[in-house]
């Protein structure tokens, strides 16, 4: 029972990060067309500097879920805390350049 009940909550970790990358990707677009809208030059460089490190968090995030789903249970637990910080530091990550990008977003629009 712990087995299926660990390869679940794997697998719910691994949907979930996929649902968070198509999001990301989704705000990426809008951003996007917002800025070719935008008149205001600075504007437009900032929200292009917050939308950058969107897309390579993302790709993190996606090898990082994928790692530790692939590694779970094969070592110690130690281990399996630093995939656990490491997943939680880059999803945090990811929201600050979501979060920037939609503060930026507005601005321009």
């Amino acid at each position: 029972a712990v087995v299926s009940t660990q390869s679940t909550g794997m697998t719910d970790m691994i949907t979930t990060c996929k649902e968070i990358i198509a999001l990301t990707k989704q705000i990426q677009k809008h951003a996007d067309l917002i800025s070719k809208n935008c008149p205001d030059k600075r504007l437009v460089m900032s929200l292009s500097n917050s939308m950058e490190p969107m897309g390579m968090l993302s790709q993190q995030l996606n090898i990082i879920a994928s790692v530790k789903a692939a590694a779970c249970g094969k070592y110690d637990e130690s281990a399996e805390v630093e995939a656990d910080e490491m997943l939680t530091i880059n999803a945090q990550n990811l929201m600050k350049s979501v979060r920037d990008t939609v503060r930026a977003s507005e601005s321009c629009s």
